[in-house]
Formats: C-alpha cells, structure tokens, sequence
C-alpha cells in the first residue's frame, strides 16, 4: 500500500466535469446511488433517440450500427463510473474545537481497497442533508486513484452553528468517463466536533465601562493591594475581603493598584434588557456570540476574563486553557449540566 504527503487546498479544486455541469437536468436516485443527466447527456441521448428512429423508419443498417455504438457507450458509462466509486473508503481527522463560521483544516485519508482497478475524476463533498450545518469551502477532486492506494490530503470544513455536530457521511461522485451522467453515492465517515460560536470584530470597553444590556464590566485590577472599600454592584466576588467584612458586618473588597491587568466580568444576560422577557432563540444566539467575541478578543488583547450567566460566574484567567474552557462552555450552554466544574 502506498500514501502521498497531505497536500493543501490549492489542489482541490472540483472536477472539471461536475463543475461545467452543475445542474443536471435529470436525477434518479435508487438506493445508496445518484444518477444525474448532464447537459451533455442530454444532448447525446437526444441524438440516439434521433438515431434510433430513424434506423426504425429507413431501415438502414449503417444507422442500426450507430445506434448500437452510442448504447454501448451508455452501458459502458455506466459500468466504469460503478467500478471507480466501488470500495473507496474514507475518514476524517480534524481539530476537535473549531469556530463556527470559521474554515478549520479537515484532512481526509481515502482509499482505494481495490485490488486491480484504479479510480479517476472522483469528487468529495458534503451531502445535500448536511446543507446548513456543515459544509465544504470547495468540493475535493482527486484524479487518480491507484488501486490499493492511500493518500491523504486537506480541505476547509465551515461550521454553520455551536454546539456537538457529527458528520458521519460524505458524497463521492464521478463524471468519468465521457461526463454524460454523473454518479454518486454516500459512504460512512465518522467525524465529531465541538464548534465554539462563531467569533467577529466588535469593539473592546474600558475598565471604567459598565454595560446595562448584559455585557461588560470590570474595574482596573493590578498586582499590589491597595486599600479596602465597600462593595459596589459589579465587583467580582473574588475580590471580596471576608475577614473584614465579617467584622464590619458590610462586604468590603480589596481595591488594587493600577498598572496591572485589567479584569473583565462578561455577563451572559438572557432576559431581554427593561422588560425581563425571554429572548428569542436568534436573539439568544447572538448574545451568545457577542459573549464570545468580547471574550477572544479581550483575552488576546491581555485582559483577564470571567463569564457569568444566570447560575454560573467562572474565575479570571487570560490562559490559552480558560479560553478554551469558556467558549467550551459557550459552544454547549444550552447542554451545560454542572458549569460549575470547568476546568481552566
């Protein structure tokens, strides 16, 4: 058996044929096949037809002969495309995080477990059921395929939403040899990833802002303690001095000297702001992503972050593992049973 080194999207690019006939103007669908009429194909079936009933109607040998060329090269058609698409396999290795709305490598390894016949002109794309929640930056052609080959190569998979999402099927399909009718057909691929939410520019507060619609907040917090003051709504309950409150029976916290990290307390509001209505699923989603995107942001700008929701407040970190933590938890909020239990 032999590989190839993984090579780059550059060469992806879709087969000349499935490209130049992208709508069909015929499908049959039977079982775990695809059968599209191009354009092409069309035309040619045409002229056999033509043919056909012109043989009937003068008799004409010559023109019987024609006809039966032009059925054997149907029949022939649709014997290679049946034998390139028999026994390929496939699987998926991708980073288990991704971002939604972001291109993430996808490397594929594909086979050709037959012993004699190699493959040619074969696509790879996602199937027409995965359309909205996954999809590929641009269909994988491979023109080759040796028999009893492996090789591995790469391709841009975009994510549409959060959350857990499994793609466990991939469409393979071929125009060869004349690109008179493509032919397609599902084989299994087990891939699962998590898909942070998706993340976009927006502008950063300052330590002196206070957000009213759920997102925002926090003073400035150095490294030297620098007195203690009473607790104002917002300040983060880690930097409550217990022991003074208890004797002063008031919360007290620890004022910090300026010059260190600024600290930011991101709050997950759910609740629509004045009127305390749920918000819709869009609008929820969108909250979720403006979350996300203060979060990345402000953690790679240097800032320390903590994420608050309704039942939930995590510690500060700025570490490429509580980012991970936090978007983590983003990605499966609506799924999230004991948030308390991050790990950062």
């Amino acid at each position: 058996m032999t590989s190839t080194p993984i090579e780059g999207p550059k060469e992806t690019s879709p087969s000349p044929e499935l490209k130049k006939n992208s709508k069909p103007v015929f499908t049959l669908t039977l079982a775990n096949r695809t059968l599209q009429l191009t354009r092409e194909g069309g035309g040619f079936v045409v002229l056999v037809l033509g043919i056909g009933l012109g043989a009937i109607n003068t008799g004409n040998n010559l023109l019987y002969l024609i006809l039966a060329m032009c059925c054997s090269l149907i029949a022939v058609s649709g014997i290679l495309s049946e034998t390139i698409l028999k026994n390929i396999s496939v699987s998926a290795t991708s980073p288990r995080s991704i971002y939604a709305e972001d291109p993430t490598s996808l490397f594929l390894t594909i086979s050709n477990n037959k012993k004699i016949f190699p493959s040619y002109s074969i696509q790879f794309d996602a199937p027409a059921e995965f359309k909205g929640r996954f999809a590929l930056e641009s269909p994988l052609y491979v023109l080759h395929l040796p028999a009893g080959s492996t090789i591995q190569k790469s391709v841009r998979l975009v994510a549409f939403h959060r959350g857990k999402q499994t793609l466990n099927a991939i469409r393979i399909s071929t125009g060869f040899p004349f690109g008179f009718f493509i032919k397609s057909k599902i084989i299994p691929l087990n891939l699962e990833v998590i898909a942070y939410p998706a993340i976009y520019q927006i502008e950063l507060p300052e330590p002196s802002e206070i957000a009213t619609d759920g997102e925002g907040l926090i003073k400035q917090r150095g490294d030297d303690l620098l007195a203690l003051r009473e607790f104002q709504t917002g300040d983060p309950l880690d930097n409550v001095h217990w022991k003074s409150s208890a004797k002063t029976g008031t919360l007290r916290v620890k004022e910090f000297a300026a010059g260190g990290r600024n600290s930011f307390t991101i709050v997950l509001n759910l609740e629509a702001p004045k009127t305390d209505n749920v918000l819709t699923r869009q609008d929820v989603e969108e909250k979720i992503k403006e979350s996300a995107s203060l979060i990345f942001h402000l953690i790679q700008r240097g800032d320390e972050v903590s994420l608050k929701t309704q039942n939930f407040e995590s510690e500060f970190g700025n570490s490429p593992q509580h980012l991970e933590a936090l978007m983590r938890y983003l990605a499966l909020f609506e799924t999230a049973s004991s948030p308390e239990t991050i790990q950062t």
